[in-house]
This record gives C-alpha cells, structure tokens and sequence, in this order.
C-alpha cells in the first residue's frame, strides 16, 4: 500500500524545491531581464507572465546542455534563450531536449511549467499532467472528472501506486510493470483483487520475490519446504497439524491449539474458543457437529470421519438405548455406555446395551468384529450378574446358558482373556449355589477399571457415602476383601471376570479430521507502504511518458485569453 501521508508530503516537498528554485532565480537576476517585447513574443507561444517565462527559459538552459542533444535543436533553443522562440519549431525542439534530461528533472520542469499556466501538452496529456502534478493524486483519479483517465504503463503504474491498487492495471501492460513495480506496489493489486493467480506474476520476479508471490495468491501450491524458506508459521503450524506432530502452544492460543485441545483431546471447555477462531465455512461445520450432539443426530459425512468420534463422544451423553448397528461410531459409543453401565451397578440397562451389539441381526452388521466380541464379553458377565440375584433356578439357567453362549463366542478368536472368562465361568456355574463366592469383579463394583490402582482410596469415599447403609457397606467391605486375596494369590487379577477384554477397543480414536480444519490461508502481507520516495520516482518515470504528448504547436495567448 501506499502510504498516503508520505505521498502527500513528498508531493509537497517537491513543490516547495520548485519554487525555492525559482525565487533563487529571481533574486540572481534581480529585477526581470526580460524585455516587455519578449514577454509579448512569449505569449504567441502560451507562456503568459514572467515566471513562466522563466521557468521556460529555466528549463530550456538545461536542455541545451543535454549532450547528445541534436545541432539543429541547439539551435532552435538556444535561439529562444536569446529572446527569439519560433512558434512552429520550438515544441518539437524542446521535446527532443527534455527526452535527454533524467525523469526527475523533467517532472520538475513539467510541474513548473503547468504552475505557470504554460499548456504545451494535448488534451488528454494536459489531463494527465493535472494529475502528476498534483499534491493528492489519488483524489485527482478517484474523482468523476478522472474516472476515464488512462496512459501508457509507467502512469498506469502511477495511478495505481498512488491509489493503493484501487485502480488497476491495465492488462495490456501487465507484464511489463510486473517486472519493475515496487513489490508495495504489487501487493497494493494482489489486496484489492488486481491480481489473480491465473496471472502468475511470480514467473516475473526473483526467486524470493516469486515465491512470495507465490504464497499470497496460490497458497495450495507451496510446499513445507518453501514454506520454511518463508517462515510462515502460519503453513508450518497446519502442516505440523496434519502431520500429528508436535504443536508448541502459542500465546494467546491460536487456531491449531484450540483444533488440538478440542478434535485431539476431546477438551469441550475450548469448544467456544475454536467457534471464534474458525473460518465461517469450518465455523458453520462446528456448529452443525454441537447441535448434532442434542440428539445423537449427525450428517453421515461426520459420522464416518473417525477424527470427530472423540470430540462427538464428549459432547453426547445419552440418556437411552444407543442403536449400535448404524456405524461404527454408534457401536464404540453404544459399548461404552453398556461398560459404563456395568460399573455404575445398572446391569439391567446395561444388558439391553450389550445385546444391541450381540444381537444377529441385518441392523448390526456395521458393528465391528472386535467390538463384537466386546460386548459378547460383557453381556455374558451381566447375564451371569444377573443370575446370582434370581430365586427361580429355571431363569437363572436360562441366564447362564445366554452367559455361557456369549462368553463362547467372545473366546471364539482364541483371545487369551476371553478363554479365561469362559473358564472362570464355567467353574463358577458347576459350583454348588451354596458353596459359589460373588462372581462379579470387585473392581467394576466399585466403578474402578479391572485391575486399576487407587482401589483403597475408592473404597473409603463409597464407605463414607453410604454411610447408614449397613448392607451397602457390607458389599463394599466384601468387595476389598476379594482384592486383598487376589493381592495374596499366585494368580492376582486373573481370578476375576475380565472387562475389557482389550482397553484399547473402547477408546476413541484421537486423529486429524477430514472436517473442521481450516484450508491454507494466503500468506499475509509482508511489505511496508511505498514510501513517498518511490511513489516520486513512478511519478518522476510517467512525467518522461508525458513527453509523447507535447504539441507540435504552441497555443496562443493575447492579453484577454488564457492557455489552451
């Protein structure tokens, strides 16, 4: 971008070098050394008062000095120094001079000029000029009067440097500007959409420049290796997202931190952090995945993508019976509460869980196998629970012959844990009723995992819960005792009914998702403003393109006209 302050300031400066020039003139000189008789013949050629004249005469002093300046021209200037300008071969003359001067002396004899009413220029060239010698172009171009303005590349550079890329770039000179324009200028067009990666202005610049380019305007299209090359965090931070690596935590959290916390870790206290940093597209999915929740209810798109289980998992609680059988997320979400139920003591309801993954039916064949065998497992120890609390010995084999039959064909893969389940289960049903201990697992009665530490700390906090409820307590003091005697035992834990067979099964999986991750944004603008400097130097190059549009006869002036 343009800086608009320095610009204006630098215009300014200009200026006031233009009149310190020629007040110095003035006062070398003293009083004017031209003659009324020259004035007059000044103004058959436009130039109406002495100033003017004197900026002309100024301008033509340093034309004449031009080396390669041709005899005949010398001549014709050097003629109008001495008091004699030719109406009809003067302009041409002077053309030719200026065209040998450097852009910076020619914009500052131009600006004279045109300060001095001297309109030497045709129309469209006079426009042009009003604007280069202004002190707010930009308010000149965006102006109804300019809106039509147009000339060749350098002022169509000028134009748009002054604008800030509000006014483009004429495609007809594209190529050649995108060569020389500042990088400012450049990123001025590539900000207010004057350049667009169909026009590749990356194959016009330097190595570092074009992969810049490169980065704001066809992002997809770098690699982290370039990337790295542009140190742009930003990429790196994504890729490093992606790629399941390490993530060091910016300060405040950025996007990828929240993405981690949230999709990663299933931490939904950052759920409405993420909502603010999102994209509106990946925003809107968030939203979508949240209200889902209420209801268990989500797009199959979401459903499938296996990235998103952890954090669906966290935000739906269900209250009732999970059908299992329509995907995989519903089956690992469904055993999870039947697991969950187990330990909570509600072995009916975690019965009528179990069977909706064991049941054989159509429904369920998008259960996994291994979540299959899971809830066989599990729906062979809550039948078996569930037989010890039965007078009627005609329904308490009923329950142990289901029991028997599930926990068969969770040990039909030959799974260790399992075998020893079906055994353990076994033993346990041909033992006399009288002489049988609990069967339950003393540590899914205390809400604990199978074999998890913390089990004497547990046990105080239920004792102290149940306080008053001698029963209750009776079942706890039995249930730590069973623990101490494993602890004793050769065999340890594995006197116990096993749940899970394999933890691993029942955890969600923790990856990146195919949803909810932002695309690669455009590198953000690295460049300063252009300076009021360089917008002198585009201005000083458009002054030299003005050249081409000096008439080829002076306008006349008399005492009651004006330039024309």
């Amino acid at each position: 971008m343009t800086d608009p302050v320095a610009a204006r300031q630098a215009a300014k400066a200009a200026e006031r070098e233009r009149l310190k020039r020629a007040r110095e003139r003035r006062e070398i000189q003293g009083s004017s050394s031209v003659s009324s008789f020259v004035q007059r013949k000044w103004r058959w050629l436009g130039v109406g008062d002495v100033e003017a004249v004197e900026a002309v005469l100024a301008m033509l002093t340093e034309a004449v000095a031009a080396n390669d300046l041709p005899e005949a021209e010398r001549a014709i200037l050097t003629r109008a120094i001495g008091g004699d300008p030719d109406r009809d071969s003067l302009l041409p003359a002077v053309r030719m001079g200026l065209g040998l001067l450097s852009p910076e002396s020619v914009l500052g004899h131009l600006r004279s000029l045109w300060a001095g009413g001297v309109r030497w220029l045709n129309e469209s060239g006079l426009e042009r000029c009003r604007v280069l010698c202004s002190t707010a172009p930009s308010l000149q171009l965006v102006g109804k009067r300019s809106h039509a303005l147009s000339g060749g590349p350098a002022f169509s550079l000028f134009a748009t440097a002054c604008t800030r890329g509000a006014i483009p770039v004429p495609n007809r000179f594209l190529d050649e500007l995108l060569e020389r324009a500042p990088l400012s200028v450049i990123d001025d067009l590539v900000d207010h959409g004057g350049l667009m990666p169909e026009d590749a202005p990356w194959t016009r610049r330097d190595e570092y420049e074009g992969l810049y380019l490169r980065a704001r305007l066809a992002p997809s299209t770098i690699s982290g290796e370039q990337a790295e090359r542009l140190a742009w965090q930003a990429y790196l931070r994504r890729q490093s997202f992606l790629g399941d690596d390490d993530l060091a935590r910016q300060e405040p959290d950025d996007v990828w931190d929240l993405l981690y916390d949230v999709v990663m870790d299933g931490d939904v206290t950052a759920v409405d952090a993420l909502d603010a940093a999102l994209p509106r597209p990946q925003q809107i999915e968030l939203r979508d995945l949240k209200s889902g929740a209420l209801s268990g209810q989500w797009p199959l798109s979401m459903t499938e993508d296996r990235g998103l289980w952890l954090l669906m998992a966290a935000l739906w609680r269900p209250k009732g019976l999970v059908d299992a059988g329509r995907s995989p997320f519903y089956a690992l979400v469904a055993l999870n509460r039947a697991y969950d139920l187990v330990k909570a003591g509600d072995l009916e309801a975690a019965a009528e869980q179990a069977r909706s993954l064991t049941r054989d039916s159509v429904s369920n064949r998008k259960v996994p196998a291994e979540l299959a065998e899971e809830a066989n497992a599990l729906a062979a120890y809550v039948a078996a629970r569930q037989s010890e609390r039965l007078e009627s010995r005609t329904e308490r084999d009923r329950l142990l012959d289901s029991a028997e039959e599930h926990a068969g064909r969770a040990a039909a893969r030959g799974e260790a844990a399992a075998e020893r389940n079906l055994r353990l289960l076994r033993a346990w049903r041909g033992t006399r009723r009288n002489d049988r201990g609990p069967f339950g697992n003393p540590f899914l009665d205390i809400g604990l995992d199978h074999g998890a530490g913390g089990w004497e700390e547990r046990c105080r906090d239920i004792f102290r819960e149940r306080e008053g409820d001698a029963r209750a307590q009776s079942e706890l003091n039995m249930a730590e005792e069973r623990i101490r005697d494993a602890l004793r035992g050769e065999a340890g834990w594995d006197v116990f009914y096993q749940l899970p067979l394999d933890r691993s099964r029942y955890v969600m999986p923790s990856q990146v998702p195919n949803h909810l991750v932002p695309p690669v944004e455009a590198l953000p603008r690295r460049t300063a403003l252009t300076s009021g400097g360089e917008l002198e130097a585009i201005r000083a190059r458009a002054a030299v393109e003005l050249l081409d549009d000096f008439r080829t006869t002076a306008p006349r002036l008399d005492r009651h006209s004006s330039p024309r």
